[in-house]
């Protein structure tokens, strides 16, 4: 109701609730300006802060139990209010699916004063009601998303119980119970009200959401399986003869997920070696005659094999994706994954030698005319690994060069996100990496980003830096940087940019690999595709390469997220989490903070973004692959998304995105030392909750009110100065006038 989210804001107002948390979750759900969303309530105060429908009325009784015994709490939990939380919001606020609950029962305080039932970060705990011994009862949530914790208060032990048993039952119903999460009960009432009643019936008659990630329709967006033009036919008056895309389609091989239960239903591989099943035209081979590719499947983890997730249509430019190779410690080959590598350099090299044929090779193809030189590539690499990047120089682990350029031929380019001691250590569990000895035309480079549990503990770091009220503020940056987090990020934009430049200036395939192929190996091709493709930096685009290189080539969401799961419900296996996918998106905020004319959404969409990893109120990111989420959860049929949710919430997209002079740009290809030098802490996400304020407020001025760059919080009435908001400032546009002078003069030079 109106009266419970003002009640809300008014709550929040007093908490320690840092000024951007208020705006983000007022104005997006409830606040001044918006309408009643779809996702999940129905316009009822869960669409603020919600809880599982079921759990509130544990809750609820909790409190009525106190009231019974005459223990009635403080008219200040409300700011202006003669009474607590309105009827149907009792003790909701705060509290989101994604927190492990522990009972804490006889916590004792230091604090004499009034606080709030519901306490946030660094509050102290109510003083009433308290055990027989003097301490006061109640549950605490930890949460997963940024170290805060809540607390609740309960009259009894008994209370206490009740309502601990409530949010076992439905905010934690572990990996088999997920129908009581939030994202399925919110939709409940309209599946069960769409369920054919009649005999026998057993699909609920619901449209399902919109699939964003549609393979035959993407990859033809790409161009990647359309009909190359080729080599002038003489006598022909200037026509040339095209010849089939280098790339096919795997239609039938893994259509019921026999061959990767963890990648999606259709694949892309080279078409020599997808036509080897049965030699059709249209490149489609059945499932039953792959067994060559059932072979090269068996030589990687998990049966994740090399696969297409994006492709030039102009050249043989394109980024795959693989899990490791099981070559253990005595070496262990397969000629059958030696050739299927072989044959992704062999049709990329056919490709740009059919792009050279007809000059259409790209800003890297073509002639060596067409090629930039030498001095306009070192000056954007900063002499970041230039032997491996730039094709004719000399130096340790060079490729020397792409597809006949100078030096040893490169074919394929073998991108191990892992450090070389890690993945020599693999070898001993019966993994390791590729020998370029028998992988002809290829190279393989190292590129040092963390595991899961190297992630997972500077996650922890940053979060207990940021939530901590003694973090000193004079060494702040120093502390930061100490923490290790953003030393990760730089890692994975660096790597992310190196495959870019591959594909883009050395019209190279690369294949992208870690450990099992579903961590790093999501988060660097889909930034390289951020900054090749213009298209996956609008909106619908963004949504398209979630959904395509981490919802269905199967980033572990529901392992490494523990969704429905609390402390210790994983089997054992804490270890497992790690906010992998909340990484990525920080990561795309470093490029929209940086460069936000060439995003249509802006750094608050990204926000919101991450505040719904962990809440579990839409299904879009609950599961581990595609094949869970259509075949054994129907989650599109039973749950609303994220993604429709965030269309629907205004001034997320960005006023200055030019979406002509964005596609006419093509690639976003920054100095790397640009990009790496310019990372900071998101400070809206990681400080959302922190006991200090860190985002700076703009006072009330006479005439140019609010200034610039300013939105009003719709709790304080007053306008609040995003730093991640603003536009290009005058340092960025300096500096990419600096680019343009220093590629003018590489150009005259040459």
């Amino acid at each position: 109701s109106d009266g419970g989210n003002d009640a809300v804001r008014r709550w929040l107002s007093s908490q320690n609730a840092s000024v951007q948390f208020q705006y983000a979750h007022c104005l997006a759900d409830g606040g001044p300006g918006s309408s009643n969303r779809r996702g999940g309530s129905g316009g009822s105060g869960h669409q603020v802060l919600q809880m599982p429908l079921a759990s509130v009325s544990g809750v609820e009784k909790t409190l009525a139990s106190s009231q019974r015994a005459g223990q009635h709490y403080d008219a200040s939990l409300l700011p202006g209010t003669s009474s607590g939380l309105p009827s149907g919001l009792n003790y909701t606020a705060m509290s989101q699916l994604g927190s492990h609950v522990s009972k804490a029962i006889g916590v004792t305080t230091s604090s004499s004063s009034s606080s709030p039932a519901l306490s946030n970060g660094a509050a102290s705990h109510p003083s009433r009601p308290t055990a027989p011994g003097g301490s006061p009862l109640g549950i605490i949530l930890h949460g997963k998303d940024g170290g805060r914790w809540v607390k609740f208060s309960a009259a009894s032990d008994t209370d206490a119980r009740r309502a601990h048993e409530a949010f076992g039952t439905y905010a934690f119903p572990g990996r088999r119970n997920l129908g009581y999460l939030f994202a399925f009960e919110s939709r409940r009432a309209e599946v069960m009200g769409g369920q054919d009643k009649t005999e026998g019936a057993a699909q609920p008659d619901v449209k399902p959401t919109r699939r964003r990630f549609v393979p035959l329709d993407e990859y033809g967006r790409q161009g990647v399986l359309e009909p190359r033009g080729g080599t002038p036919v003489e006598g022909g008056g200037g026509a040339t003869a095209s010849y089939p895309s280098p790339w096919a389609a795997v239609v039938h091989a893994n259509a019921s997920y026999g061959l990767c239960s963890t990648y999606p239903s259709v694949l892309v591989g080279p078409r020599s070696a997808v036509l080897r099943n049965n030699g059709a035209g249209d490149g489609a081979g059945g499932e039953e005659d792959a067994p060559f590719l059932r072979r090269v499947a068996a030589f990687r983890s998990e049966n994740r094999f090399a696969t297409l997730t994006w492709g030039s249509r102009e050249h043989g430019g394109s980024v795959w994706r693989s899990a490791q190779p099981k070559v253990g410690l005595q070496g262990n080959r397969s000629s059958e994954d030696e050739r299927y590598l072989y044959a992704i350099g062999e049709e990329a090299k056919r490709a740009n030698l059919a792009a050279d044929a007809r000059d259409e090779g790209g800003v890297g193809g073509g002639g060596p005319g067409r090629r930039p030189p030498p001095e306009f590539l070192r000056m954007i690499c900063g002499r970041i690994n230039e032997s491996d990047l730039i094709p004719g120089l000399d130096g340790p682990g060079g490729s020397g060069g792409p597809n006949g350029g100078a030096g040893p031929a490169c074919m394929l380019k073998i991108m191990d996100m892992r450090p070389k001691s890690a993945a020599m250590g693999n070898k001993t569990q019966g993994y390791g990496y590729e020998n370029t000895n028998n992988y002809r035309g290829s190279t393989i480079n190292f590129y040092g980003i963390g595991n899961i549990h190297a992630v997972r503990d500077a996650y922890q770091r940053v979060s207990g830096l940021c939530t901590s009220p003694g973090s000193s503020d004079l060494q702040w940056t120093q502390l930061v940087e100490g923490t290790g987090w953003p030393g990760m990020i730089r890692l994975i934009l660096s790597a992310a940019w190196q495959a870019a430049f591959h594909v883009h200036y050395n019209r190279l395939p690369v294949l992208v690999h870690c450990s099992h192929g579903w961590d790093r190996t999501s988060q660097v091709p889909a930034l390289a595709q951020l900054l090749l493709d213009p298209h996956y930096r609008t909106i619908e685009g963004f949504s398209t390469l979630v959904e395509k290189d981490f919802l269905s080539f199967g980033h572990p969401f529901h392992t490494r997220c523990g969704h429905g799961e609390g402390r210790n419900e994983q089997g054992g296996d804490e270890g497992q989490l790690a906010p992998i996918f909340l990484q990525f998106v920080d990561c795309v905020f470093q490029l929209v903070n940086q460069f936000p004319d060439y995003f249509e959404f802006g750094p608050r969409y990204l926000l919101l973004l991450s505040e719904h990893i962990y809440s579990c109120r839409f299904g879009t990111l609950l599961c581990d692959c595609e094949r869970e989420r259509e075949v054994v959860a129907a989650i599109r049929q039973r749950t609303y998304c994220v993604w429709e949710y965030l269309e629907s919430v205004p001034g997320l997209a960005n006023p200055t995105y030019d979406g002509k002079a964005s596609g006419e740009a093509g690639a976003l290809l920054m100095p790397l030392p640009m990009l790496l030098r310019n990372v900071t802490l998101w400070t809206d996400r990681y400080c959302m909750y922190g006991a200090k304020a860190t985002v700076p407020c703009v006072p009330p001025t006479s005439g140019r009110y609010p200034p610039r760059n300013t939105v009003t919080c719709p709790v304080m009435e007053q306008p609040v100065a995003l730093h991640t908001m603003r536009q290009a400032d005058d340092r960025l546009r300096r500096a990419l006038d600096d680019v343009d002078m220093w590629k003018t003069a590489a150009l005259r030079k040459k």
